[in-house]
């Protein structure tokens, strides 16, 4: 079994890290106190050199005929081939090169040039004691050098979102603190603004391409949690028009379309835990404005069972773009939206006989889709970056009737299925490394959890990282299953003798998903008990408790919800990613403005990973402007074209944001350190 304990992206042995000191840049020269920046002679002094035998005629010890040399400035005496470069815009030691080695950071002589930056010792994280405001670390960490790396087990989101398939008539989503056990939030499974941005009631419902939205139900089911952890949500609508729909995670995000400086969302107003759909105030129902858009695709009745999200560009691009998909036609069909508009931007056709009943994303970039009833055991996938390839249709081969429900990718970019009916949980392990045609060469391997103790359909199904498969038993259980089985067909005794194992608490009947948050705990959601319940593991997948479940939060009526609920596999799987912010002020003196000139860092980034900046000022830290880039070269260049310059400038304050990622669960980048250029306005006199 993989050692996953440390709950981190380990960095391969032949990639040591080097703390190094380059960030800090090149020191300043000290001022003499005329305020230029240190030019005049005195600031040149030489070793006196006596010339008895040449022509010296500045005394300086060089010239025609001097034992020290020649001079190629015989008029100065603080220039010649001793003296030392200094920042005054020119050649003091003959060498043809004007102020080598002497200029400031800022690339000029000037004194009101500063810099400041990280990386010399650890870097400070916002756990630091004392904590530090002005930092922000999230899915990152520190190597035994304090230098950068990624690190999911520090991924600071504490949410999971909930589809409540039959609640309110209309279908809602709700949104649970996985820490505190409480429902914080719940909105409708759709929104009227996606095609109106200034809709009232009365006015027509429309998506973002202007068609009528369904407003009764919609029978939400899948979720799918972005990078922003933005949720997305499919909604089957069993005879109607089959949309998905985004709502906002963070306030800072949603749209104040009425235009009140606030922002109209859903809360638990009264902290007690559970949201009243009956109180306006906790519950503003299609007046919410977090809920961003809505969009319609497929056909009446064409169902829309699958919600899964690509790795998107973070900061070039969307946060992670929905791939949606059809379930009752003869040829099914994906669509993909994107994360920013909502736009269908492609379409891609499926074979004959595949049903997607859900699908995953694994880190390179292919989609895996499985089949549900119609099309039992079968698979199929294709490639988000180039959706004109279409892998053949996979078929498990160890039974005839299985119809696969959850799916899921782990560490390893295996393909995991829980099958319904057979009560047996399945893995294919793709070819990798012989491109996308190779893909369709991997091994199969069944898990008969069906003969466990407490026979149960499986259904949802999650990865961790310490190496579990997590199922969900439609009687109430949840199963571990070790990921690291041979391939084949194993009884549950021997994934047993390898650490599988029932855990015979009941978490309410008919249990429909079960996924990790990112504390590491897994929980369980019942359709018949309307609740997420939660069981504390600790650190090598073992309850905390054998007997009772940590917590239990009830949520909308029917709960429906297998999918990557809590943005757990995106993070850890599909794309693994970490960014690290800081808050700097420059200028501080009275009546100083800042102009920010650059960003220079050193990194380590073995192929397949890559760090790239952005940044954001304002004279507020707390009302910053929009993000500027992404540069993925240093230096970043923040005065000039194409991305810059950066806007509002002058300001006083500006926000550095660097984002790790990666392609291999075995690499990491690694941030060594970087540093901060601005210059100081001069206020002038009075």
């Amino acid at each position: 079994m993989h050692d996953r304990t440390s709950l981190a992206i380990i960095l391969v042995s032949s990639l040591v890290a080097v703390a190094l000191i380059w960030g800090c840049g090149p020191q300043a020269p000290p001022s003499d106190g005329d305020g230029d920046g240190g030019s005049n002679a005195n600031d040149n002094q030489n070793t006196v050199v006596v010339c008895d035998d040449g022509i010296d005629e500045d005394g300086d010890g060089y010239g025609e005929g001097c034992a020290a040399g020649a001079d190629c400035d015989d008029t100065d005496p603080w220039v010649n081939p001793g003296a030392d470069e200094v920042c005054n815009l020119r050649d003091d030691n003959c060498n043809g090169l004007v102020d080598e080695g002497a200029l400031n950071a800022c690339g000029n002589c000037s004194a009101n040039c500063a810099y400041d930056g990280l990386g010399i010792g650890p870097f400070p994280m916002p756990d630091d004691t004392p904590p530090n405001p002005d930092v922000g670390a999230d899915g990152v960490g520190l190597d035994p050098n304090g230098d950068l790396i990624l690190d999911q087990s520090n991924v600071s989101f504490a949410y999971m979102w909930i589809a409540n398939t039959a609640d309110l008539g209309w279908g809602t989503v709700s949104k649970i603190n996985t820490e505190t056990c409480q429902e914080e939030a719940r909105y409708y499974s759709v929104t009227c603004y996606g095609g109106n941005p200034g809709w009232q009631p009365g006015d027509a419902c429309t998506d973002v391409n202007g068609s009528n939205v369904q407003l009764s139900a919609n029978s939400p089911s899948r979720t799918a949690v972005d990078f922003n952890f933005d949720v997305w949500v499919a909604n089957r609508a069993f005879g109607g028009q089959p949309s998905v729909t985004k709502i906002v995670n963070d306030t800072m995000d949603c749209v104040d379309r009425n235009g009140d400086g606030l922002i109209t969302t859903s809360h638990d107003a009264n902290n007690d835990g559970r949201i009243d759909p009956n109180d306006p105030t906790e519950f503003p129902g299609l007046a919410d404005e977090c809920v961003l858009f809505t969009t319609n695709y497929a056909g009446a009745n064409e169902l829309g069972r699958s919600v899964c999200l690509d790795g998107g560009d973070p900061y070039g691009g969307p946060q992670g773009n929905a791939w949606v998909s059809t379930y009752s036609r003869t040829n099914n069909r994906f669509f993909k939206i994107n994360g920013l508009t909502g736009q269908i931007d492609e379409t891609v056709d499926l074979p004959t006989g595949v049903a997607p009943y859900g699908c995953a994303v694994d880190s390179h970039g292919v989609l895996w889709a499985l089949g549900g009833w119609f099309g039992a055991g079968r698979v199929v996938y294709f490639d988000t970056a180039n959706p004109s390839q279409v892998g053949p249709v996979l078929v498990e081969p160890f039974t005839s009737t299985n119809h696969f429900y959850g799916i899921t990718v782990d560490s390893d970019d295996s393909i995991w299925m829980a099958g319904y009916d057979t009560r047996d949980v399945f893995r294919y392990r793709p070819t990798r490394g012989n491109g996308f045609a190779g893909l369709s060469g991997g091994t199969w391997t069944r898990v008969r959890t069906s003969e466990n103790s407490i026979p149960s359909n499986t259904r949802g199904i999650a990865a961790d990282l310490r190496g579990w498969i997590w199922v969900a038993g439609q009687a109430g259980y949840i199963t571990r299953v070790p990921q690291n089985l041979t391939d084949g067909d194993h009884s549950w005794a021997s994934a047993a003798a390898l650490g599988g194992s029932l855990f015979n608490r009941h978490l309410g009947g008919n249990m429909i998903g079960v996924g990790i948050d990112f504390d590491g705990h897994v929980w369980g959601i019942s359709y018949d008990a309307s609740q997420a319940t939660r069981i504390d593991l600790d650190t090598i997948g073992d309850p905390v408790d054998l007997n009772n479940a940590s917590c239990t939060v009830p949520v909308g009526a029917n709960p429906y919800t297998y999918s990557d609920f809590t943005g757990f596999g995106l993070r850890n799987f599909t794309r693994p990613r970490g960014t690290y912010s800081l808050l700097m002020e420059g200028c501080t003196g009275v009546d100083q403005s800042t102009n920010w000139l650059s960003v220079e860092w050193n990194a380590t980034t073995p192929a397949g990973t890559g760090v790239k900046v952005r940044v954001r000022a304002g004279d507020d830290q707390a009302l910053l402007g929009s993000w500027f880039g992404p540069w993925d070269t240093s230096p970043a260049a923040l005065d000039a074209s194409p991305i810059g310059p950066v806007t509002p400038t002058p300001s006083r304050y500006l926000q550095v944001e660097f984002e790790l990622t990666t392609d291999d669960m075995e690499l990491t980048p690694i941030l060594h350190d970087f540093t901060v250029v601005w210059d100081c306005d001069d206020p002038g006199p009075g």
